[in-house]
């Protein structure tokens, strides 16, 4: 028989492990990931220890009333991806994409199975038409996942609540292998997450793996995002793009396959008639850490981004600040020349020491601090707005629009 202080631990142990398997949005790592059509769709994945029976989504246009579940939702069946884990622990990867969306509305929504619901989340779709919108940009978080990086998440949150996405600029986590990462990086996006569409960005480091540099990138990348397979179909989900609002954002690898993703680009921006072009890789072109220069990339995407008018590219990689000037062939763009603006940036506590290989070409730089950007996309004007992560404006420029082809 045993005693009642043994029958509490035991309480408390089950609930506990109750807890870590039906836990919240950082718990089974609920994440909005942005669709190839974001006026109509929406992604979500979410991760279990335990396989869940007929997992899915609910959702229904956003509603004030409380009983949510009592109302006419919709019901979508998740798909599921089994993973082993280094330590041979086995979890399970959802993924749902909802379809048939109204554009510029409200939806609520919520993941599970039977009795077993994470909370509800609410989100906004796309306007079918190009219209003024704002979306959060991050260089690397990578370290300090669960000291570091949380108050930038919260600080850009706060700065613009009703952003339309965040995008991050590769290395979201150091070692992809170590689940740990994972679990804080999830614990420092929280509730945003499952708010706020993401938009990331494969860095180099998804490539060490197995204590060792692999040419292939880790596994465990596809499982906790479910993201367009528009690009290249060697490099599913880590090369795509999306149409946003009269923005052509595009995302490329850096790590491999430059010439292929050059071409698929060129051939990409030659047909589009977005008013704005926006790049994101992680990788630089233009460099601000020391010892680093960006040659080999340029070889690949810069005739590219010169020849069609890139507007913006957004960067990571070097764990220090920098924006260029507007360029054009590696030099600053001449009076009435279209230039391309270059930002490197980091969010996390890795930070890295200044040596631009190029420090005629940035207009600013910075080190040893955390920052979030703000980009306010209009008609005819993109604003780039700079913060560290104490909400200090440290950075704004304007990029006015141009015909395209």
């Amino acid at each position: 028989m045993i005693s009642a202080g043994q029958a509490t631990r035991q309480l408390l142990l089950f609930f506990s492990l109750h807890a870590l398997l039906w836990g919240g949005a950082s718990d089974w790592r609920v994440i909005l990931c942005v669709p190839e059509d974001p006026a109509h769709e929406m992604n979500v994945t979410w991760r279990v220890s335990e396989q869940m029976d007929s997992a899915r989504v609910q959702f229904m246009q956003n509603s004030p009333l409380a009983k949510l579940h009592k109302l006419d939702l919709i019901e979508k069946l998740a798909d599921m991806e089994q993973l082993i884990l280094p330590d041979s622990t086995t979890v399970f990867a959802y993924s749902v994409t909802m379809k048939a969306l109204e554009p510029g509305t409200q939806y609520v929504y919520r993941v599970g199975t039977q009795n077993k619901w994470s909370e509800w989340f609410v989100f906004k779709t796309a306007e079918k038409a190009a219209a003024p919108f704002t979306f959060i940009y991050l260089g690397d978080p990578q370290n300090g996942l669960m000291s570091a990086l949380p108050r930038t998440f919260r600080a850009a949150y706060q700065a613009a609540p009703n952003a339309a996405f965040m995008t991050m600029a590769g290395d979201l986590v150091s070692v992809p292998d170590d689940d740990q990462q994972w679990e804080d990086y999830f614990h420092a996006g929280g509730w945003i997450f499952g708010m706020l569409p993401q938009v990331p960005v494969m860095g180099n480091h998804a490539y060490y793996w197995g204590r060792a540099w692999q040419k292939q990138h880790s596994i465990y990348w596809r499982p906790h995002f479910k993201l367009p397979e528009n690009g290249l179909k060697t490099l599913p989900e880590t090369n795509y793009f999306f149409h946003y609002q009269g923005v052509l954002f595009v995302v490329l690898n850096g790590s491999e396959q430059r010439a292929e993703q050059a071409a698929w680009l060129d051939e990409l921006l030659e047909r589009d008639q977005s008013t704005w072009f926006i790049l994101s890789m992680h990788q630089p072109l233009y460099s601000t850490k020391a010892g680093r220069d960006g040659t080999k990339l340029r070889e690949h995407f810069l005739p590219v981004i010169d020849k069609h008018g890139v507007d913006l590219v957004l960067q990571g990689h070097d764990h220090t600040f920098g924006r260029t000037y507007p360029l054009v062939g590696g030099e600053k763009a001449k009076r009435r020349q279209k230039g391309t603006i270059y930002i490197n940036s980091v969010s996390g506590s890795k930070q890295y020491g200044l040596g631009p290989a190029k420090r005629d070409l940035f207009a600013i730089t910075g080190s040893d601090t955390q920052y979030y950007h703000l980009i306010d996309v209009g008609k005819k004007t993109l604003t780039l707005r700079s913060y560290s992560v104490d909400d200090a404006l440290v950075d704004e420029v304007q990029i006015q629009s141009v015909k395209r082809n």
